[in-house]
């Protein structure tokens, strides 16, 4: 039986305690800091923390704060984020009203208040033009979706009335766009650029009279997956195509003097997470720069001719320099054992040849540094004292699959002796993602269980990005195909060299490892135990119900509309028959990219075959169940569910 309550099983008490040490919830503690601001005069960095203010069931809340490069104190602005300063040392930023709602703040360079704008939508991007006289909004209508990276699930931007109000969708509603906004000197109001059709998904200032956008002309996420490049004029909102990728796009950069753009183009799975190569245009004029076989993640202009770049070099974490115009390039920094940013490596510039990064890793807590002449100089350490101790360590983890390819990872092992191990796998999403070498294996219950004695193995298989586009597209119209292979013999490497006991070995992963971790346990009965989280059970209905219905279409042969296929013999909820893996199914109740039908399909066919099973649903959660208690809980639930089912000289049916 499994509890509806975890609340006080000794699992729960478990993975409080570590958050606990981690978070300090209650003494003020900044544990996570992201979205760095660089002021002008480069004496302070704004950036966007994340504090568990209260109890640690009640989440982080999040701020901004103001870090002193010179002398390292770290003062709390206030309640917000998005803080962005302009050259002449005014500034603006999203601040919290208290009531659930936002307004656009706007500072004088001696910090007084100038103008303070109430929004109804949610702001995405703030950008001050190069010169500094104007800001670029990019706002979500009120009923818009956000992207899966986000949660996945539709913003609730007005009261919904009633308990008993259905909630509606339509084709034709009005408040799901994405626009353009100007907000210029002595206006106490935003000017409207763009208007639907057109949906505009990133934008950045072309100099100060024009805006490069990546653009639909639909709302729908899906639409993002054949976004094109345009330029918007700042006055009167015009547009023009100017780019039609072969792919998906993303971070479009233009230069401060309009002469030149950048973007990243590659090939995606999910809006907002991408790792490609860097395309050039210099007045229609396009060719791809040779950043010495980085796959890039993030692109900021430095000066007009000279491009900031962070990314991934297969397990490696790169940030370099290209002047565009001569091709010279300069490598600031890399690191096998060390990473930067959050879903893929993020810097900014700083100085004439530096860059600032939240660089992290395994054992070490994320800090504020300096990049350049290979070396990495801390300006601010955010862990608090005593200094939490992350149990086991990490290691880069290489193997080659069934057909001779290479592949790679990561793999967490306990402190003491590393033999005979009860094994965690994680499949990371996407499946164009990547496992880094992140702070604490990136939190949830991994930490957790590594104290317990159990390793952790987080595999990078084809599809994975960082190992150059070819490598990525090699899961297209293959998913759940040789990269079950890739996993599954890098689990035969660590049996044969005697780290894994066979007899202990569980699957776990979320979002496309929700959907691999199901496919697995209908495919092979090795594994003792799965958690699937927002996992894809059934393609035909997730393209119905999915808001990325443009995904599967790219990414599997056959088509929605048919029988057959990859939609039917590559869907979990068909291939349920003579499993026998003890399986816990997790979602989030509000998530539209990969529906709670999926998760409760995957488990009401596992239950009709006989297999042991469990759903839990998180009625207040999106993709990826992000949000507090719902996090804590699922840690929780995952430990539990091991405690059953890996006891030690068992084996899988």
């Amino acid at each position: 039986m499994i509890d509806k309550d975890m609340r006080q099983s000794a699992a729960n008490a478990e993975v409080s305690g570590f958050y606990k040490m981690l978070f300090r919830p209650g003494e003020g503690h900044v544990w996570a800091a992201a979205d760095l601001d660089v002021l002008a005069g480069e004496a302070a960095v704004h950036f966007s923390g994340q504090c568990f203010e209260r109890a640690l069931e009640d989440g982080p809340s999040s701020a901004i704060y103001r870090l002193d490069l010179v002398g390292g104190e770290l003062a709390r602005v206030g309640p917000g984020r998005m803080f962005r300063s302009a050259a002449d040392g005014s500034a603006a930023f999203v601040e919290a009203d208290g009531e659930g709602g936002e307004r656009l703040v706007v500072l004088d360079p001696a910090g007084s208040r100038i103008a303070l704008i109430a929004v109804t939508m949610r702001i995405e991007t703030l950008a001050w033009s190069p010169s500094g006289h104007e800001l670029l909004i990019l706002a979500a209508d009120a009923s818009a979706d956000v992207a899966g990276a986000e949660g996945g699930y539709a913003l609730r931007g007005e009261e919904h009335g009633a308990a008993w109000l259905p909630d509606v969708m339509s084709t034709d509603a009005a408040d799901l766009w994405r626009r353009l906004y100007r907000w210029s000197r002595g206006l106490s109001n935003l000017t409207a650029l763009t208007k639907p059709p057109l949906n505009v998904w990133e934008a950045s200032w072309l100099g100060d009279h024009e805006i490069l956008v990546v653009a639909s002309d639909h709302h729908g996420e899906g639409s993002w997956y054949e976004a094109s490049m345009r330029v918007v004029n700042a006055r009167t909102g015009a547009q023009r195509i100017v780019y039609n990728p072969a792919e998906q796009v993303g971070l479009p950069v233009g230069a401060p003097d309009g002469r030149r753009w950048a973007v990243i183009e590659a090939f995606c799975s999910d809006r907002g997470i991408i790792c490609g190569t860097v395309t050039l245009d210099e007045g229609g004029r396009r060719r791809a720069l040779d950043l010495r076989g980085v796959e890039v993640s993030d692109i900021r202009w430095r000066t007009a001719d000279r491009l900031l770049f962070s990314g991934l070099r297969g397990a490696q974490t790169v940030v370099g320099e290209i002047d565009v115009g001569s091709g010279e390039l300069d490598e600031l920094w890399a690191s096998d054992v060390q990473t930067i940013g959050g879903w893929y490596p993020r810097a900014v510039p700083i100085g004439d040849d530096a860059a600032l990064a939240v660089i992290e890793s395994y054992a070490e807590a994320p800090v504020v540094a300096r990049l350049s002449n290979g070396q990495a100089v801390v300006c601010a350490d955010l862990a608090p004292s005593p200094v939490p101790t992350i149990p086991g360590m990490a290691q880069p983890y290489r193997w080659r699959a069934p057909d001779g390819l290479e592949i790679d990872g990561w793999l967490v092992l306990p402190d003491g002796d590393a033999r005979n191990l009860p094994l965690l796998v994680d499949i990371h999403g996407g499946p164009v993602g990547a496992h880094r070498n992140r702070y604490a294996a990136a939190f949830r219950s991994g930490p957790v269980l590594v104290a317990r004695g159990y390793a952790l193995f987080l595999p990078n298989p084809r599809g994975s990005g960082g190992r150059g586009q070819d490598f990525a597209r090699l899961v297209q119209e293959d998913m759940g195909g040789q990269d079950v292979n890739d996993y599954l013999s890098g689990i035969d490497q660590l049996v044969a060299e005697g780290v894994v006991d066979p007899a202990r070995i569980a699957v776990t992963g979320t979002s496309y490892g929700g959907f691999m971790s199901a496919w697995l346990v209908t495919q092979t009965r090795r594994f003792a135990a799965a958690i699937p989280i927002s996992p894809v059970a059934n393609w035909y209905s997730q393209h119905y119900s999915s808001q990325i219905p443009a995904f599967d279409e790219f990414m599997l042969t056959g088509s929605p509309r048919e029988a057959g296929g990859q939609y039917f013999n590559r869907s979990p909820a068909f291939f349920s028959k003579g499993a026998s893996t003890p399986t816990l199914v997790l979602a989030g109740a509000r998530d539209k990219n990969t529906p709670t039908g999926q998760a409760i399909e995957l488990y009401g066919a596992l239950a009709e075959a006989g297999v042991t099973a469990a759903l839990a649903i998180y009625p207040e959660d999106g993709h990826s169940l992000r949000g507090y208690p719902a996090y804590l809980d699922s840690a929780a639930r995952i430990i539990d569910w091991l405690d059953r089912h890996m006891t030690a000289g068992s084996s899988p049916k």
